[in-house]
């Protein structure tokens, strides 16, 4: 609950992502996520939306490696409504043969565009390398083929299993009131022990997509290229890294916000402030719930790569070699802290930190124990994870752009 709130938000998540689908089922999660807005046993794909757009609703969706979220902020006096359709529509989908056929070609221009735009092909390129057989390394969006080849049957089938039991978590925050909760409960079913689960399935079905991203790629040890004629050169320098659960989570990201995670971070200032070689240059993680990646990523010219490139594995080397300096880590225990703070900030984000946290770690993470987690981190554990994680002869090197 948030008093001085004016409106709500409410998001319904599956503990279920890409890297739970069954092998030759790849991008059916993303597909499903599609289709429960193209009709319902009670409304048609227009209505859902006309009554949405009525009632100033904003709803949103989207599929990770991890899970799917529908998302709903709107008024306390819309909220009845609005909750009911989106009920509707996530438990009760129609998965019409005809609708079935037209998302299909809206998936796969979606495919196409994501082929089409440097740093997509590039980050599932990449990620396909670096998680090897583990199913992470497969693009959320699947293929065309594994798109086109779902039916009702199929749909219905997943449908039951995903949206089901504990594999539902429903978060909500805002002006909310008893009588509102009770809204939720009635509409979800909500009784009792909650939803009644469903077993899940495996199969042993070949998966394409992961294949298809690196189709046109040259592959030679720990190098990736993907020649293209562009203009710009686009690059991922990383590696393999941890789960979400791994005590190495927070000095990792901590270690990432030192290297490239603000404007006064190494490689933002070595790379563009000082020599001017690129306008993007940062550093992410990425952590799924048992394996992970950490990598340098941006664009440059083709002829400056080779310098960006030596620039970034000597900044890498500097940390393991020679630590980081008490006041750079000061400074990030700082920054991060802050972000903490400023991400409770509204009531779409208190609602996804919500989810994310009962999703994540089964219990809701105060920011006083999230701050005593940075505020333990160490110059030590920096070194240690920069010998582990960034070690310069053990990352992989993908490029996407023009040959240099």
């Amino acid at each position: 609950p948030l008093p001085s709130a004016h409106s709500i938000a409410l998001g319904v998540w599956l503990r279920h992502g890409t890297q739970d689908e069954p092998a030759g089922l790849g991008g059916m999660a993303h597909f499903l996520e599609h289709m429960v807005f193209k009709g319902s046993e009670n409304f048609d794909a227009y209505s859902i939306a006309r009554t949405f757009d009525s009632l100033g609703a904003s709803v949103d969706a989207f599929t990770t490696k991890d899970h799917i979220a529908f998302t709903l902020n709107v008024l306390p006096e819309y909220f009845t409504d609005s909750c009911n359709t989106l009920a509707d529509m996530l438990l009760r989908p129609s998965f019409d043969p005809a609708m079935i056929k037209l998302e299909q070609n809206v998936v796969c221009e979606e495919i196409l565009e994501a082929r089409d735009t440097p740093e997509d092909l590039l980050h599932d390129a990449f990620a396909s390398q670096v998680y090897e057989k583990h199913p992470r390394s497969r693009p959320i969006l699947g293929s065309a083929e594994t798109v086109r080849s779902l039916d009702s049957d199929t749909l219905f089938h997943h449908h039951n299993i995903m949206f089901s039991g504990s594999n539902i978590v429903i978060s909500i925050s805002g002006c909310i009131t008893p009588e509102l909760i009770q809204v939720v409960r009635d509409q979800f079913g909500l009784q009792g022990n909650g939803f009644q689960s469903v077993a899940a399935e495996k199969t042993d079905a070949p998966f394409t997509a992961a294949d298809e991203v690196t189709a046109d790629a040259k592959i030679v040890g720990n190098r990736l290229e993907i020649i293209s004629q562009i203009q710009q050169c686009y690059f991922e320098i990383g590696n393999k890294a941890v789960s979400f659960m791994h005590s190495d989570r927070v000095p990792l990201i901590m270690l990432s916000s030192i290297l490239g995670g603000g404007m006064s971070s190494r490689l933002f200032q070595a790379i563009r402030e000082r020599e001017g070689l690129a306008y993007t240059i940062y550093n992410y993680s990425d952590m799924g719930r048992d394996i992970g990646l950490t990598s340098c990523a941006g664009s440059c010219s083709a002829k400056r790569l080779q310098r960006v490139e030596e620039i970034i594995r000597n900044e890498y080397a500097s940390v393991v070699n020679d630590s980081v300096l008490k006041q750079e880590l000061a400074d990030n225990k700082a920054q991060i802290k802050s972000q903490l703070v400023f991400s409770l900030e509204g009531v779409a984000n208190q609602m996804l930190r919500a989810a994310k946290d009962e999703i994540y770690y089964g219990k809701f993470q105060s920011i006083s124990e999230l701050v005593e987690m940075v505020d333990a981190v160490t110059e030590d554990d920096i070194v240690r994870c920069a010998q582990k994680y960034f070690n310069p002869d053990d990352l992989l090197v993908a490029t996407h752009g023009p040959s240099s």
